[in-house]
């Protein structure tokens, strides 16, 4: 019994100091600067797996409260301007618990973010809030622009036609959607800053901790009807130009001068979402998007595409992004720190930005609609970072530059073959080559046969998906054979040769046999 006695007591006291710990976790985050490097492993410890589980009601609020003033202390800018980064595990999991309890309350429950302005730019003080509209036309697409801007934590009320709320519309609080992964440094909350609401009523709620541009997503397919209105109230008007509506007057004397720190360029074929003090000095944003609209148009012309356009791509600057220096999707995104020249149009003109055009390229490879993947019916052998490049080069070789980067080599014939040469020397085959390597390939049929050849060939598959999706390649050989089919009917040579014997790229017989009767290529002569 004494025995009993005592393992219960010891199982008592262990269960009384978790609880002790638990309790104190808030207490430690409060603190968390005086911690040392043991205090913090305790704390970090005490925040994550099963522990976070286990953690009652309001010893869960007690430390999601306290991680999100410590969000507050530790996010922002130093005295040089620049923004604070965590590295620590510790302070990247308070980050990460911070935004996702922000993320999931209650439009009035929705605080504005103390790092909101230092982060994503200041509102200056005394910026009247106001009440307008916006004209949604549905037979476009996806997000739609409105010209207004969700102060950081303030409550915006949406209304919309009661016709309208049970179609599937969404309201969106800011084009920041990415989520970042807790193994970079962070620069902010990784949850992501944007915040959706379903249409479901005639006045609605929203509000966002970081605040952000207001847009009506409609969905993915067109809806054949007039544009309706939305109203907003309690909104920040935001600098908005509208490709082919707004006027120089209207953009220089009013639009410009709106106090929301993002600013909205829509075109036809491309939108563009970056801080508002990269353009208040912009006299004119009308030839920018007609470059922009350009490039895009190129890409959609080279896939055959253009006739499948029902909304703008979309690229949108954050402070951070998910991956890479810039990332495609929807939007496409990109850092503030490396995206300041998708606004100098003096500087597009003479080099173009192959970044920015391969990662709209990415989106050419999916189709406006989406319909594909990256890795669609015509990219096989790894080839997604190849083909997309078809894209990117088309875009600068019809804009007349050879300025292009590290990428300068694709402007010029000589140096095309150059670099394939020196590649097939080393005895390798198309498939273990690296985009560079890959594209080489590619530009040699261009510089044999032009750019009509790939326009004919990438419309050929657009074409099937939507008329007959079953003629469409599966799986790697179909793919590869036809590739073969396909390129030897559109330049009338058999280029068997060419794929199979000297990039060494596997076909299969049935698909040689089928290609044979024209006069064979095996590549530039030398």
């Amino acid at each position: 019994m004494r025995v009993f006695l005592a393992a219960f007591v010891a199982s008592t006291f262990l269960i009384n100091l978790s609880a002790i710990a638990e309790d104190d976790s808030a207490a430690m985050v409060n603190r968390f600067e005086e911690l040392d490097a043991a205090e913090q492993t305790k704390l970090f410890d005490s925040i994550t797996g099963k522990r976070w589980g286990r953690l009652k009601p309001d010893q869960r609020l007690a430390l999601q409260k306290a991680a999100v003033s410590y969000s507050e202390r530790v996010l922002g800018r130093d005295d040089k301007g620049r923004l604070k980064v965590i590295k620590s595990d510790v302070g990247k999991q308070l980050l990460k618990i911070a935004g996702d309890y922000l993320h999931k309350l209650p439009p009035d429950e929705v605080p504005a973010h103390g790092a909101a302005h230092a982060i994503y730019g200041s509102i200056p003080e005394g910026a009247i809030r106001v009440t307008g509209k916006a004209r949604i036309n549905p037979r476009r697409v996806r997000m739609h622009s409105t010209g207004f801007y969700a102060a950081p934590g303030e409550v915006v009320v949406v209304e919309v036609p009661k016709e309208w709320t049970q179609r599937g519309l969404k309201i969106q609080i800011s084009g920041h959607r990415d989520n970042i992964p807790l193994k970079k440094n962070l620069v902010r909350t990784p949850r992501s800053p944007s915040r959706t609401s379903p249409v479901n009523q005639v006045r609605m709620e929203v509000a966002a901790t970081y605040g952000g541009a207001l847009y009506v997503d409609t969905g993915i397919t067109p809806i054949d009807v007039d544009p309706f209105i939305v109203s907003f109230e309690n909104a920040l008007p935001a600098p908005t130009f509208v490709r082919g509506q707004t006027t120089v007057d209207d953009w220089q004397y009013k639009q410009r001068k709106h106090p929301a720190p993002y600013a909205e360029f829509v075109g036809e074929n491309v939108a563009i979402s970056f801080p508002s003090e990269w353009i208040r000095e912009l006299d004119d944003p009308g030839p920018l998007m007609e470059y922009w609209d350009g490039v895009v148009g190129l890409h959609d012309e080279l896939g055959g595409y253009t006739k499948l356009r029902k909304m703008p791509e979309r690229v949108n600057v954050d402070c951070q992004i998910s991956a890479g220096l810039f990332h495609a999707g929807y939007p496409t995104q990109g850092p503030q720190s490396k995206c300041r020249g998708v606004v100098d149009l003096d500087r597009l003109k003479s080099t173009g930005n192959w970044g920015w055009f391969h990662e709209l390229g990415h989106e050419a490879q999916r189709r406006p609609d989406k319909e594909w993947s990256w890795n669609n019916p015509y990219t096989f052998d790894g080839s997604i970072e190849v083909t997309v490049n078809l894209f990117s080069a088309h875009a600068f070789d019809q804009l007349g530059m050879t300025l292009r980067g590290g990428w300068t080599w694709t402007a010029n014939a000589k140096a095309v073959e150059e670099k394939a040469s020196r590649y097939l020397a080393q005895g390798k085959t198309y498939a273990e080559g690296n985009a560079g390597d890959k594209l080489a390939m590619h530009l040699q049929i261009r510089d044999a046969f032009g750019w009509d050849t790939y326009r004919k060939v990438l419309a050929s598959y657009s074409r099937d998906q939507d008329e007959a999706p079953t003629r469409l390649p599966k799986g790697e050989q179909a793919e590869r054979d036809a590739w073969l089919i396909r390129m030897s009917d559109a330049t009338g040579h058999n280029l068997a040769p060419f794929f199979g014997k000297v990039w060494g790229i596997p076909l299969s017989p049935e698909a040689v046999k089928k290609v044979a009767k024209l006069p064979a290529w095996s590549g530039p002569q030398k």
